[in-house]
């Protein structure tokens, strides 16, 4: 599934969740490489629920370790791209406790694709799903 988005300015909360060990470690497991701490905000032209719909994606669990919450998501693996001469792995993903709205989705990959992509806020990318 192909989508389109625009990048957008992040919460700043992205990095805290990559960096907490448990996702940290589920990530690289996911991704087959280290991710890069910190996530690429993109609001898409249809709500997630739209996409998944069209295209089901897998789903890491909420738990509750030490008293504490740790949110699951919903993820693609997939890649995305500014224009098709330079593409990037990545893993879309949509955190179960989410404070976006339900047309924001977040990006991780190994690289960071604000600099890889040379990527600022209002840019359009592409995206590309892969679907179960």
């Amino acid at each position: 599934m192909r989508l389109r988005g625009e990048v957008t300015k992040g919460l700043g909360i992205g990095r805290q969740f990559v960096g907490k060990h448990i996702y940290y470690i589920i990530l690289t497991e996911i991704l087959g490489e280290e991710p890069y701490l910190g996530t690429l905000n993109v609001r898409v032209e249809v709500p997630v629920e739209e996409i998944e719909r069209l295209c089901t994606p897998q789903h890491v669990k909420t738990v509750i370790s030490n008293g504490n919450i740790l949110g699951g998501f919903r993820y693609w693996l997939g890649n995305v791209a500014k224009n098709d001469d330079l593409r990037a792995d990545a893993l879309i993903i949509k955190p179960d406790l989410s404070k976006h709205g339900s047309n924001i989705i977040e990006i991780i990959s190994s690289k960071y694709l604000r600099e890889y992509l040379r990527l600022k806020d209002g840019d359009y990318i592409d995206i590309e799903l892969r679907c179960l």
